[in-house]
């Protein structure tokens, strides 16, 4: 009997790794998915049709783009993949996914995509910082190819700052006082960034964090509640709206196009939008990095392990990551490229936006990353909604951390 079951369990390991084999060589059409095409005349839409142009009738890619914040892109990603765990072939994978780059270790090691080889995507190429997000935290290994990097950037009102004969702000404090002196005499928000419990309001937090010297990782440190009781206290005196406390980033760039706002921390894809027929703020705005480092943003293409055609699966990211679509995308959708060769292309990267990308850092990697995600946003929107209760935030903060590093939030 026991010779029996060995027997079968090597006929089925076998019929696996074939399985297996027959994926990873497999081609044939497949389905993208990614976050709600939202760049100027649907970029990422355009890049899909130009790949099923080329491609012919066996190799088509369907693009579904998922609805809601990041946070519900992450949620459906993860349900979907534990409902086709170990399904091969179905109608239902999503054959490339698209990940926020603090998702990629979370999905490793959950064992929903599958690892690739770093010499076919030739990632020694691409940004360093980009590529760290890409791979494991522990062994290295790589699971997702960086395909649009993002760095936070500062936009203002050049008319505004002009007319008061003052130049950007490069610390929190010239923005407060420019935000007090200049927006609040014409009845405009200051400052408007994205505050709501959601992924956005970690970026915006780390970067303020890090501006005074902080880390998001140690709430204990006295520069970490300098860094949120700034924000806090702009809350409660009202040049950041409370408002923001609600808002994602459309909302709050709805605010700086529609003129509401002095200052907005946007990503590079709010440019085009800015200058779109509709903008009230076109010609009429400028901007400058942080006043600190920026939190790497960007999203890396991954495989997933129930897709059938993992080799189409990898040309086509091959595809949408190489240095002409890169380029094209940032011309018209201002996705900042993780490519290095175009940050050294005259011309093409301004000097705002090059310097923002290759001083961003990481926010931190995780195969936990959910629970860490989770009780820093608690605890930090709740010291945002509560200026005089930060120090007991913070606390609960760094109790709740040392629980989800352990896997235990």
């Amino acid at each position: 009997m026991i010779r029996v079951v060995m027997v079968l369990v090597m006929l089925l390991s076998a019929c696996t790794s074939r399985v297996e084999d027959e994926a990873e060589g497999g081609t044939g059409s497949i389905t993208f998915v990614e976050s709600r095409d939202i760049s100027a005349d649907g970029q990422v839409t355009k890049l899909v049709e130009r790949w099923n142009e080329r491609a012919g009738p066996r190799e088509q890619v369907t693009f579904v783009q998922m609805p809601g914040s990041t946070d519900d892109h992450r949620a459906q990603l993860t349900a979907r993949a534990q409902d086709l765990e170990r399904v091969r072939n179905s109608p239902d994978c999503y054959d490339v996914i698209g990940l926020d780059n603090v998702w990629t270790a979370e999905f490793a090691a959950a064992g929903h995509v599958v690892p690739l080889d770093p010499e076919e995507f030739g990632v020694d190429r691409l940004l360093p910082q980009a590529v760290a997000a890409a791979r494991s935290p522990g062994d290295g290994r790589l699971w997702a190819v960086p395909w649009r990097s993002d760095a936070g950037l500062l936009y203002y009102r050049k008319d505004l700052l002009a007319e008061a004969d003052v130049s950007p702000p490069t610390t929190w404090a010239e923005l407060r006082r420019q935000a007090v002196e200049i927006a609040a005499p014409r009845g405009l928000h200051g400052y408007v960034g994205q505050f709501k419990r959601y992924e956005g309001l970690i970026v915006n937090m780390a970067e303020v964090i890090w501006a005074h010297g902080g880390d998001l990782e140690r709430p204990d440190d006295a520069r970490t509640k300098a860094g949120v009781q700034a924000v806090a206290d702009g809350i409660d005196q009202g040049w950041i709206p409370r408002a923001a406390l609600d808002y994602e980033e459309n909302k709050s760039l709805d605010e700086f196009r529609a003129g509401r706002a002095l200052f907005a921390r946007s990503w590079p894809y709010a440019g085009p939008v800015l200058e779109a027929e509709e903008s009230r703020v076109a010609g009429k705005w400028g901007r400058v990095a942080l006043p600190g480092p920026s939190a790497l943003g960007g999203w890396n293409l991954a495989v997933s392990r129930c897709s059938a055609n993992q080799k189409t699966a990898r040309e086509f990211i091959k595809f949408v990551t190489n240095d002409d679509n890169q380029r094209r995308t940032f011309q018209r959708a201002g996705f900042a490229p993780t490519s290095l060769a175009l940050y050294e292309e005259p011309g093409l990267v301004p000097i705002e936006l090059r310097e923002s990308v290759l001083e961003a850092r990481i926010r931190p990697l995780s195969a936990y990353y959910d629970e860490l995600t989770s009780v820093m946003q608690e605890n930090l929107h709740h010291a945002l909604d509560n200026p005089r209760a930060v120090d007991k935030s913070l606390d609960d903060l760094a109790a709740g951390l040392a629980k989800a590093v352990e896997g235990r939030g």
